[in-house]
């Protein structure tokens, strides 16, 4: 019984003693909580560095938050140029990825902001002691400050004025217009019962620009080849426009005179084509007779070249004397039936006594006797 009345004893002081700084401090104004207690790393923790682009809000303290499990609280804040540094402890059994994001939210309107640790769609590696969180994966959510001032600017009548006015467009557009607002309903609603006959149709047409697109993505260079190209071709053009539009007048020139030619001469023109066809077809049947020809002179001069002083040729053919005869003399025309006139001396004759052949400075000899 004396050793129970003795612990009761020590119990009463040491309750009196904390009453009374607990009665202090509130008396005291004392601005301290349980926030500002300073947190070093607990056993079972590990410590991970955040970077974020701003901490507003965040105390020492403050829940780290994995999904809604509080796996560690926040041990210590820092400035590093110009960005906050944030020291999380977290839980030894917290398994995350290596490349976590962190995000700083507000529970409510009122709360505490808490850091959010998420796991990325495609996690990579363990996240251990003494890794850092970049700023590339970390984020700030909404704050109170900026929602505020989102809705006062609503309310202002930014938003709210351009609302009534789209309303009130709407109203004097439908004003005493009913009927044909049901008309135009009923037309759609055809139209779109029609087009839902088409549906394959529109979908081969959307598959088709896929492709299209999908054509375009892979010659992607070479069509930024041609826009890096083009520029220069229309300076190109620019230049020259001047000679451009020279062209064109005389296009336009050349235009209106075959204009003027053809026109009231189609019957004509009819007749020019049909001779044409057959001029063309002579040309055709003489070019087929030509390369006969030619294909049999090729023979006979390789033979011919084949052949040495001595050896006896046998030459199939047919040479006309007096035609070649008169070719030479007359030029054809004693064979073609036209008059000849009558050679005055050799000159005459091997001309053909042709007028205007003679050479300059003799005097042409009379026809009419020997």
């Amino acid at each position: 019984m004396a050793a129970m009345r003795g612990v009761r004893g020590w119990r009463r002081p040491a309750i009196g003693a904390v009453a009374a700084l607990t009665v202090a401090c509130g008396v005291s104004g004392c601005a301290t909580g349980l926030q500002d207690l300073p947190l070093a790393g607990a056993r079972g923790t590990f410590d991970v560095t955040a970077e974020l682009s701003t901490a507003d809000g965040v105390v020492d303290g403050s829940d780290v938050r994995s999904g809604q499990q509080i796996v560690g609280r926040v041990t210590d804040i820092a400035l590093d140029g110009g960005h906050a540094q944030l020291t999380l402890s977290l839980d030894d059994h917290t398994d995350l990825p290596a490349n976590v994001r962190a995000s700083v939210e507000l529970p409510s309107a009122l709360g505490t902001p808490f850091i959010r640790l998420t796991p990325p769609q495609n996690p990579q590696g363990h996240l251990g002691g003494g890794d850092r969180i970049g700023l590339d994966a970390t984020s700030v959510g909404p704050q109170v400050e900026g929602t505020l001032a989102a809705l006062g600017n609503v309310l202002s009548g930014s938003g709210v004025s351009q609302l009534q006015s789209v309303m009130a467009s709407l109203n004097e557009a439908f004003d005493q217009r009913s009927d044909k607002v049901g008309v135009l309903i009923d037309t759609l609603n055809r139209l779109l019962a029609r087009s839902s006959r088409y549906t394959d149709d529109f979908n081969a047409a959307m598959s088709a620009a896929a492709d299209v697109t999908d054509t375009l993505a892979g010659q992607q260079n070479l069509v930024e080849d041609f826009l890096s190209q083009t520029p220069a071709a229309v300076n190109v053009l620019a230049a020259q426009r001047d000679q451009l539009a020279t062209l064109m007048s005389q296009t336009t020139s050349l235009a209106r005179s075959a204009d003027a030619i053809t026109r009231g001469r189609q019957p004509q023109l009819n007749s020019l084509v049909t001779d044409a066809n057959a001029l063309v077809s002579s040309l055709g049947t003489f070019n087929d007779n030509v390369g006969q020809t030619l294909t049999h002179m090729n023979q006979f001069m390789a033979n011919f070249t084949r052949s040495i002083r001595g050896d006896y040729l046998v030459f199939d053919g047919a040479l006309d004397i007096p035609g070649g005869i008169d070719k030479i003399l007359t030029g054809g025309m004693l064979l073609s039936g036209q008059p000849l006139p009558t050679p005055g001396d050799l000159t005459d004759a091997l001309t053909g006594g042709l007028p205007g052949a003679h050479r300059p400075g003799r005097p042409t000899r009379p026809s009419g006797g020997r």
